[in-house]
């Protein structure tokens, strides 16, 4: 058992029902067993033996003394410590079972042991709270199905329209560019309630995680040759500075997007001459990934806003963007259970910061 963890034992409620227990037990065994030695020497005093043999006597005793305190201060110890954690168990089921659900898995209950108690009755008060928050996410995701299929379907009936006007010899070089046009916001329309579908799953802890072993110095290295053209594109120096064999278990698909949001948003906000920088750092309780940009930056009013969907600074409204992308970066970041930052300054770039727990 480590330091830190005996140290976190200290302010447990089972260890302090355990010292309290043992307190008392030995206490109480110490009082008894004093009685009686008064009245043992009580005894001894009115019987005549040689001064020898009362002091061998008398040591025998204390040395019987002192070995049944010790005996009764660990008896009482691990007695006290297997009730308190006996008493406790249902307390420790909730915080599991309250764990799980925080990371999604919304099936879990906590057993009930069927004592009638008062940690029965609490655990059957959360399991119908549970039972509630299911129902209310089951049906907010079946009502964004919903919304999601009424909205898809006329978009890309539209859409279809328009691509058979566009493949049709009859159509006049201006319904051709309209026609263009009209596909190319239906796919932007079809792209945008994909998002805000992905990002409401995510933050309900109902996104489906597919977990694998994946090489996160790997993934970086893709997302940055990916959009290194765009970044030529402005003249931005994209770097990486990462040890090789950063390896964790997680979701590959979400790191990408993660990455892609977080590498677009710099390019897009960084100036011609700029630099981007990308780093992979570990160790033993957590993988962090920054990106850092020298571009306009973010005013600290709008750094409170920044991952609030359809959210857009003033500054970043001629740019192309639907004010989704960090929305989703941060849903998905929370849906592996890490977290997305930001640290910025007007004319100072942004340092947008993922952190993922190794456990």
């Amino acid at each position: 058992m480590s330091l830190e963890r005996i140290l976190r034992l200290r302010h447990t409620v089972a260890f302090r029902l355990t010292v309290w227990y043992a307190v008392f037990f030995t206490g109480g065994m110490l009082v008894v067993v004093i009685a009686f030695s008064l009245l043992l020497l009580r005894g001894i005093h009115h019987v005549h033996l040689s001064p020898y043999t009362l002091h061998e006597l008398l040591e025998a005793y204390l040395k019987f003394f002192g070995f049944s305190i010790a005996c009764v201060a660990l008896g009482s110890l691990f007695v006290g410590w297997f009730m308190a954690r006996h008493a406790l168990s249902g307390v420790i089921e909730l915080t599991r079972t309250a764990n799980a659900v925080a990371a999604g898995t919304l099936n879990e209950r906590v057993p009930v042991k069927g004592r009638q108690d008062e940690i029965d009755y609490l655990a059957k008060t959360f399991n119908i709270m549970l039972e509630k928050i299911n129902d209310l996410i089951q049906g907010m995701k079946e009502t964004n199905d919903n919304i999601a299929h009424d909205l898809r379907s006329p978009i890309t009936r539209m859409r279809g329209v328009a691509e058979a006007a566009l493949s049709s010899s009859s159509s006049s070089e201006a319904h051709c560019l309209l026609a263009g046009h009209v596909v190319e916001q239906c796919d932007r329309l079809l792209g945008m309630i994909n998002t805000v579908l992905d990002i409401s799953e995510a933050e309900a802890g109902v996104s489906k995680l597919d977990i694998e072993e994946v090489d996160v110095t790997e993934i970086v290295q893709d997302a940055v040759g990916l959009f290194l053209p765009m970044a030529e594109d402005k003249n931005i120096t994209v770097q990486i500075q990462a040890s090789s064999g950063v390896k964790h278990y997680s979701d590959r698909r979400k790191l990408q997007r993660i990455l892609g949001n977080l590498l677009d948003n710099a390019i897009k906000f960084t100036p011609s001459g700029g630099f981007i920088t990308i780093s992979v750092s570990s160790d033993t309780k957590k993988i962090t990934i920054e990106v850092k940009d020298t571009g306009i930056g973010i005013s600290e009013q709008d750094s409170t806003q920044i991952f609030d969907k359809f959210f857009r600074a003033d500054r970043s409204r001629s740019e192309p963007g639907s004010g989704l992308g960090l929305s989703l970066a941060r849903a998905f970041a929370s849906s592996l259970g890490g977290s997305l930052t930001v640290k910025s300054s007007p004319g100072h770039g942004s340092v947008f910061t993922v952190t993922i727990p190794r456990t």
